[in-house]
C-alpha cells in the first residue's frame, strides 16, 4: 500500500500531516489507484468502490489538490443529513486555511457569501436552485464531486443530478467532475458518458462475508457453491452472540411499526451489554415526549434504538452520535438509512427482503440489498463484517441465497424521461437562457445520461411540454415570461405554479383552511394516507365544505386522492391552530419527524404562493405572507410577534401572551412575570 507521505509531492507536507493526524498511514489499493490514475491531474474519474473503501478521502484529496491550485468546489450529496455530516468531516481542513461551506436550506436564495469558499456542500437540488437563481460564484467552479452518482437511478431525485452535472458542464466548459458511487455493473457506462477514468473495485478494508439464514441454518456461498452450516436457533441468539464478541448490529425491518417493535423486543438482550445511556434517553425527549419518543428513550437506556423518517432531526443525531461510540449496542433501522448515513456494523441483518409498495409486497431490488449489506464490518474494529438475510425455510433460503448472494445489482438506468422531470427541468432550462429554441433544447438534453442510454430523443415529449408551458404563460417563443422565471426561481413543478394563478384569478378572498387546501392540490405536496380508521375526515368535510374551492363527486377517480389533500390541509389547520403536537400526530397517524418535514414544505409552498400572488398584485399576498410565518412556528396570528424572538417557541409565546406579554417591548417591561412563567435563563437567553 502507498505510504501518504508520497503524496507529498502533490499537495503538501500540511496536508500529510492532517491525514497522520487523523490515523491514516496508508492509502488503501483503490486510492492508489486513483492517484496512478490521474487524481492529481485534470482528469475526470469515476470511483465506483464498496462502502468504507475510502472513496471520500479520494475526493478530499482531489479538492485540497485543487484548491493549492486556486480552484473552488462544489460537493453535492442525495441528502440534507449526509451535506450536515460531509461539512463536519471537510472542516477539519480549515486549520491549513481552506475555507468551507455548506448551503442547503431556501430555495430562493443565491447565498453569495460562498463565493468566499474554497468548497461548498450542497444537496444537488439546492445546486440546481442556486444556478436557477443565478449564484455568480457557480461560474468559478473547477471541480464538482458527486457523491453517489448511481443515484441517477432514484426515481425522485436522479433527473435533477443528472441534469445538474449537463448544467454545469455547459455553465463550464473545462469543469472537472469526480463521481463517487457504490459498485454498479454500468460503471464504465457513466464513465464514457462524463469521459472519465473508471475505478472500479471490491477490496473492502474488512472482508464481507454474506448468508441466508434459516432457523438453526446459515446458507454461505463460495468459490461459486453453496455450503450449508449450523447455525443459532433464532435471530437473538445471533445478536447476542455478535454483543458477546464486542460487535454492534444493524438491523433493517421492511416498516417503521415492525423496526419499532423489534428495537423493543431486542432490548430485553442488549440491557446485559449497557453502562448507562440515561443522557441519550434524556436527549430523546427534549423536543418531544410523544408516544414514539418515549418508546425510543427506554430502548434507548436498554441498549436499542430504532431509526426511520418519522424521528425529529435532533433525535436521529443524537441516535447515530451513540450508535458511533458503540453505546447503542442493536439499531434497528428502515432501508432509508442504507441510502443515507454512513452507520457501520458488525453484523447487518435483513429482518425481511419484501417492502410494501403500491398496496403489495414485493422483493426489494439486488442494488438495495448490497447497499445494506455493504454497511457490514467497522472498519479499525472489525477483522470482519457478516450480512444476514433471514427467511423461515431451507426452499425459500436457496431462492434467496441465489437471487441477493450470486446475484448482481441492476443497472443505473436515467429517470430523466418522465412529463414531470421534463416539465420541471424544460422551463428552468429556458429560464436560465441555457435554451432559446427547440433546437438548443435538443442539444442540451443530448448531453444528458438519458441520451447517452437511450438511441430515441424526447422530441415528441418536449414539443408537448412547451406548449403546455406556453399554455399557461409561462413561456413565449422560447423566452420566459416574468411569471415563468419566478415559478423556475421558487424550485417549484411548473405545474404548481399554474394551478396558484389559476385559483388566483378566480378568488379574491379564500379562508385559512381553503389557503391550506390550495397548496395541498399540488403535487409538490407529500400528502398523508387515509387509514381505516380516518371515517372522521368525510364527517369534517361536510362542515368545511363550503370553505374549499374544490370538491369533487365522491363517484369520481379523483375523491380518494381528494380526501387525502383534505386531510393534509386539515393537519396544517390544527398545526397552525396550536394544536399540541402529540395529539396532532396521535389524531393523523403520523410520527414528529412527519409533522415537521409536511409542515416544512407547506411552509415553502405558501411562500410560492404568496411571490406569486405578489407578482399577480393580488390581495392575498399578505394573508399567505402570515400564513407562511404561521406555518414556520406553528401558531394563531396573535403570537407572531413573540414567536420570531429566538428561543420562544410556540407554547412560551402562547403562555407569555396569556399573561399579556405580546412583544419585545411588553417583555422587557414584564421580565420579573415572563421569568415565573419561562425561567430566568431562557428570559435571559432571549433578551441577549
Amino acid at each position: 500500500m502507498m505510504n501518504v507521505d508520497a503524496l507529498s509531492d502533490h499537495l503538501s507536507k500540511y496536508v500529510v500531516d492532517i491525514l497522520k493526524k487523523r490515523g491514516i498511514e496508508r492509502l488503501y489499493p483503490p486510492q492508489e489507484e486513483a492517484v496512478r490514475k490521474g487524481l492529481f491531474s485534470n482528469k475526470n474519474l469515476v470511483v465506483a468502490i464498496p462502502t468504507a473503501s475510502g472513496k471520500t478521502l479520494i475526493a478530499e484529496l482531489a479538492m485540497i489538490y485543487e484548491v493549492i491550485r486556486g480552484g473552488k468546489c462544489l460537493y453535492t450529496v442525495p441528502l440534507r443529513a449526509l451535506a450536515g455530516e460531509k461539512f463536519e468531516e471537510f472542516s477539519k481542513w480549515e486549520e491549513i486555511g481552506v475555507k468551507i461551506g455548506i448551503s442547503t436550506g431556501d430555495y430562493e436564495s443565491r447565498d453569495e457569501w460562498l463565493g468566499e469558499c474554497d468548497i461548498v456542500v450542497t444537496t444537488s437540488e439546492k445546486a440546481d436552485s442556486l444556478l436557477r437563481n443565478e449564484a455568480s460564484w457557480l461560474r468559478n467552479l473547477s471541480l464538482l464531486v458527486v457523491d453517489e452518482i448511481h443515484l441517477i437511478d432514484s426515481a425522485k431525485r436522479g433527473a435533477t443530478l443528472e441534469v445538474l452535472i449537463a448544467k454545469l458542464k455547459k455553465l463550464n466548459p473545462n469543469l472537472r467532475i469526480i463521481a463517487l458511487s457504490a459498485t454498479i455493473p454500468n460503471a464504465d457506462e457513466i464513465a464514457e458518458w462524463l469521459n472519465a477514468e473508471l475505478i472500479k473495485s471490491e477490496w473492502r478494508p474488512t472482508p464481507l462475508y454474506e448468508y441466508v439464514f434459516y432457523p438453526g441454518r446459515l446458507l454461505k456461498f463460495e468459490n461459486g457453491f453453496l455450503r450449508e452450516v449450523k447455525a443459532e436457533s433464532s435471530i437473538e441468539r445471533l445478536i447476542v452472540r455478535t454483543l458477546e464478541e464486542g460487535g454492534q448490529v444493524l438491523v433493517f425491518e421492511s416498516t417503521r411499526r415492525n423496526a419499532e417493535s423489534y428495537a423493543v423486543k431486542i432490548s430485553g438482550y442488549t440491557k446485559e451489554f449497557v453502562e448507562d445511556n440515561s443522557d441519550v434517553a434524556e436527549k430523546v425527549l427534549e423536543e418531544n415526549e410523544g408516544e414514539m419518543s418515549r418508546k425510543l428513550s427506554e430502548c434507548v437506556k436498554l441498549g436499542s434504538a430504532f431509526h426511520h423518517a418519522g424521528l425529529l432531526n435532533s433525535q436521529r443525531v443524537a441516535i447515530e452520535k451513540a450508535f458511533r461510540e458503540g453505546r447503542i449496542k442493536v439499531l434497528v433501522a428502515t432501508p432509508t438509512l442504507a441510502a443515507g448515513v454512513n452507520l457501520p456494523a458488525r453484523r447487518v441483518i435483513l429482518k425481511s427482503y419484501r417492502r410494501y409498495d403500491s398496496g403489495a409486497y414485493a422483493p426489494i431490488m439486488v442494488s438495495e440489498y448490497k447497499q445494506m449489506a455493504g454497511r457490514a464490518g467497522r472498519p479499525g474494529l472489525d477483522e470482519y463484517g457478516e450480512a444476514i438475510i433471514v427467511t423461515k425455510t431451507r426452499d425459500e433460503a436457496l431462492k434467496v441465497a441465489e437471487r441477493y448472494l450470486a446475484g448482481e445489482p441492476e443497472k443505473v438506468i436515467s429517470k430523466l424521461g418522465s412529463e414531470t422531470h421534463l416539465r420541471f427541468h424544460t422551463l428552468s432550462l429556458i429560464s436560465e437562457g441555457i435554451a432559446s429554441s427547440f433546437e438548443d433544447l435538443l442539444d442540451f438534453y443530448s448531453t444528458t445520461f438519458f441520451a447517452y442510454q437511450n438511441e430515441f430523443t424526447l422530441e415528441w415529449e418536449i414539443r408537448r411540454i412547451v406548449l403546455q408551458l406556453e399554455k399557461w404563460g409561462m413561456i413565449v417563443e422560447y423566452a420566459p415570461t416574468s411569471f415563468g422565471k419566478l415559478v423556475s426561481k421558487l424550485y417549484i413543478d411548473p405545474l404548481s405554479g399554474f394551478i396558484f394563478k389559476e385559483e388566483l384569478s378566480k378568488f379574491d378572498e379564500l379562508s385559512d383552511l381553503a389557503m391550506l387546501h390550495l397548496i395541498c392540490r399540488t403535487p409538490d405536496m407529500e400528502l398523508l394516507s387515509i387509514r381505516k380508521a380516518d371515517g372522521w375526515i368525510e364527517n369534517e368535510l361536510e362542515n368545511l365544505r363550503e370553505e374549499l374551492t374544490y370538491y369533487p363527486s365522491i363517484y369520481s377517480a379523483e375523491y380518494d386522492f381528494f380526501l387525502r389533500e383534505f386531510k393534509t390541509a386539515l393537519c396544517l389547520y390544527d398545526w397552525i391552530n396550536e394544536r399540541d403536537e402529540d395529539i396532532i400526530c396521535e389524531k393523523y397517524g403520523i410520527a414528529p419527524g412527519d409533522l415537521r418535514r409536511i409542515v416544512e414544505t407547506a411552509e415553502w409552498l405558501m411562500h410560492s404562493l404568496r411571490r406569486i400572488a405578489e407578482h399577480l398584485s393580488h390581495n392575498l399576498a399578505s394573508k399567505a405572507l402570515k400564513l407562511e410565518m404561521r406555518l414556520k412556528y406553528g401558531v394563531k396570528e396573535e403570537l407572531l410577534d413573540l414567536v420570531k424572538l429566538k428561543n420562544v417557541g410556540r407554547k412560551r409565546a402562547r403562555k407569555l401572551y396569556n399573561a399579556g406579554i405580546r412583544n419585545l417591548e411588553d417583555l422587557i417591561q414584564n421580565r420579573k412575570i415572563a421569568e415565573k412563567l419561562i425561567g430566568s435563563r431562557i428570559v435571559e437567553k432571549i433578551l441577549s
